[in-house]
C-alpha cells in the first residue's frame, strides 16, 4: 500500500505550529508569518461555519486572503471554487450561476456584481470583521475544490477534486522535494487555474514562503520578480518562459537564485530547455503533465543540462506517472501509442452537476482483469526509447484537402526555423500559421515557405502565414487559439485577397 498519505490541512497546521515566525507569504514587502496566517485561516473557517454550506466561491485576487479562504474552507469542512477576478464579468457571473455557492468571499464591489447570479449566497468580505477563529483540527468535506475550466462549447466545466486527490498531490510535492520548507516559491498562475494549487498548497502546507506575482509590470517581466525576491522555485506554463525570452531576460543575473523550474500546462519545447540551461547551468527543470481532471499533474521528469537531450523530441517528454498513478495508452496502432487514459487516486469526482459530460470522460478500463475508474484525456501520446511524448489533442487533428494532418507537425517545422512561438490552425477551410515576432530573428515569409517545403508535403504548408507582435494568451497563460483565429479574421477584413 505504500506510505500513509497525510491530510493537506493537517500538514499546514503542523508547519505553522513548528515555525510560527517563518514567513508564509510576502507581497511587495508586506510580510505575513505562519502564526499570523494561521490565525487568518482559522478566522475564515470560523466565519464559514456561522453560515450554511458547503460551497464557497472565492472571488479575490491571488494573495494571502485568497489563500487563507481556501485553507479556511478546508478546515471548516467546506469546499470552494476559486474565481479568476480578471476574466470578463459575464464569465464570472456564469460560473456563479453554475455553482450556486452558499457563500461568496469578495470585496463589496465584486460581491455586488456576483450576487444576482447566486441570490441565495451569503457574502463575506475579507476584512477584519470575520469574527472568532475556529479552534482545533476542524473537519473535512469529501470535496476539496471545484475548478471551472473553459469547455469546447463555451460552457465552463466544473471539475470536482476530492480531498483525497489533493492530499495525494501535496504528498507527492513533499516526497519529491518539488517544494521544501526552505524554498521561496513563485505564485504566478491566477487562482482559477489549477496550476496555482502547486504553489499555494505546496508552499503553505510544506512550510515555504509564497510570493504572489501581482501587477502589470511584474507579470510582464517576471524574471525581475525572481531576482528581487531571490526565488528558489518557479512554477508556470512554458509560455511564461517564452515571455521572459521575448523580453531578453532568461539571464543568470536575474534567475540565478532558482534551484528548480517547474513546467506544466502545455508542451515544453527543447528550445526552452536550451535557453534555460545556457543561462542557468546548475538549475533543474521538472516537466509535468496532467489535466485538471487528474489534480494538477500526475507525471514528472527531472532534467539537467547534461542529460536533457534524450528527453527531447518535437517537445520534451512528459515523464513517468508519479506514485500510485498510471497512464494507459488506448486505441492506438500498437501498445506504445494511443489516447492517454489515467487511473489512480488523483482522479476528479466528475463534473459539477453535469452527469452526461462526466459519463463521457470518466469511464472504466480493464487493468489485469479488474475494472478500474479512469479518465479519458483526449490527449494522444507515444512511448519512444523509454520516454513518453504527448503528441497533442486528438481534436487538433484536422483534414486539409482530404488529408489528415496533425497541427503540431507543422508547428514543429516552424519552430525548427527559430520561431519558437507559433500557432497553426485550420482557419475556415484553409491551413494558417501565425508566428510571433522574434526579438533577434528576421521573419521572411518566402524563406519560411521554402524551408517548410523541404520537410512537409504540399497540403501541410499553410496557405496563410502571418507575423504577429505578441501571441494572444489565455488567462491561464496558454496560447489562445480562438483569439488567434479572431485576429486572423481582422487581418482578412483588411486583406480580402486572402480569401482567394
Amino acid at each position: 500500500m505504500g506510505r500513509p498519505i497525510a491530510d493537506a490541512i493537517d500538514l499546514f497546521l503542523a508547519n505553522a505550529a513548528a515555525r510560527p515566525s517563518h514567513l508564509a507569504t510576502c507581497v511587495h514587502g508586506r510580510k505575513t508569518t505562519y502564526a499570523a496566517f494561521e490565525h487568518r485561516v482559522r478566522s475564515f473557517a470560523g466565519a464559514f461555519m456561522r453560515h450554511e454550506g458547503p460551497g464557497v466561491l472565492i472571488a479575490l485576487p491571488q494573495g494571502p486572503d485568497a489563500y487563507a479562504a481556501m485553507l479556511g474552507a478546508g478546515l471548516a469542512g467546506f469546499f470552494y471554487s476559486p474565481l479568476n477576478v480578471d476574466v470578463p464579468v459575464e464569465k464570472r457571473r456564469r460560473i456563479a450561476r453554475l455553482m450556486q455557492p452558499s457563500i461568496i468571499v469578495a470585496e463589496p464591489e465584486m460581491a455586488a456584481d456576483l450576487a444576482p447570479a447566486a441570490p441565495g449566497a451569503s457574502i463575506i468580505a475579507p476584512d477584519d470583521s470575520l469574527g472568532p477563529p475556529l479552534a482545533g483540527r476542524g473537519t473535512r468535506h469529501e470535496s476539496a475544490y471545484i475548478i471551472f475550466t473553459s469547455g469546447t462549447t463555451g460552457v465552463p466545466k466544473g471539475v470536482v477534486i476530492p480531498r483525497i486527490a489533493l492530499d495525494h498531490f501535496v504528498d507527492w510535492l513533499a516526497y519529491s522535494k518539488t517544494i521544501t520548507a526552505n524554498d521561496r516559491v513563485s505564485q504566478f498562475s491566477n487562482i482559477g487555474f489549477d496550476l496555482s494549487v502547486t504553489d499555494i498548497y505546496g508552499g503553505l502546507c510544506l512550510g515555504a514562503t509564497v510570493f504572489p506575482v501581482l501587477g502589470r509590470a511584474d507579470r510582464t517581466f517576471p524574471a525581475r520578480v525572481v531576482e528581487r525576491e531571490s526565488l528558489t522555485v518557479w512554477t508556470s506554463t512554458p509560455s511564461v518562459i517564452s515571455l521572459m525570452s521575448w523580453a531578453g531576460e532568461v539571464k543568470s543575473e536575474l534567475l540565478g537564485s532558482l534551484r528548480l523550474v517547474n513546467m506544466c500546462g502545455e508542451p515544453l519545447l527543447p528550445a526552452h530547455l536550451s535557453e534555460i540551461f545556457t543561462a542557468l547551468p546548475d538549475v533543474v527543470v521538472q516537466n509535468s503533465y496532467g489535466p485538471t481532471e487528474t489534480t494538477v499533474s500526475m507525471t514528472a521528469v527531472r532534467l539537467n543540462r547534461t542529460d536533457f537531450m534524450p528527453a527531447c523530441g518535437t517537445s520534451v517528454a512528459i515523464g513517468n506517472p508519479i506514485s500510485r498513478m498510471a497512464i494507459h495508452l488506448v486505441g492506438g496502432p500498437h501498445a506504445n501509442e494511443g489516447e492517454i487514459v489515467i487511473t489512480g487516486p488523483q482522479l476528479a469526482m466528475g463534473y459539477w452537476n453535469d452527469p452526461d459530460r462526466t459519463a463521457a470522460a470518466f469511464r472504466t478500463i480493464d487493468v489485469d482483469g479488474t475494472s478500474v475508474p479512469a479518465y479519458f484525456s483526449g490527449d494522444w501520446a507515444e512511448r519512444r526509447d523509454g520516454h513518453m511524448f504527448c503528441r497533442g489533442r486528438i481534436d487538433l487533428q484536422v483534414k486539409i484537402r482530404g488529408f489528415r494532418l496533425e497541427l503540431e507537425e507543422v508547428e514543429t517545422a516552424i519552430r525548427d526555423q527559430g520561431f519558437f512561438v507559433n500557432c497553426v490552425l485550420k482557419w475556415h477551410d484553409k491551413l494558417a500559421a501565425v508566428i510571433e515576432r522574434h526579438p533577434t530573428r528576421t521573419f521572411d515569409e518566402a524563406t519560411v515557405r521554402a524551408a517548410l517545403a523541404l520537410r512537409l508535403e504540399a497540403h501541410a504548408i499553410p496557405s496563410i502565414i502571418r507575423l504577429i507582435d505578441l501571441m494572444p494568451r489565455t488567462q491561464n497563460d496558454k496560447l489562445d487559439r480562438q483569439a488567434v483565429s479572431q485576429w486572423l479574421d481582422g487581418v482578412v477584413r483588411q486583406n480580402p485577397a486572402y480569401w482567394d
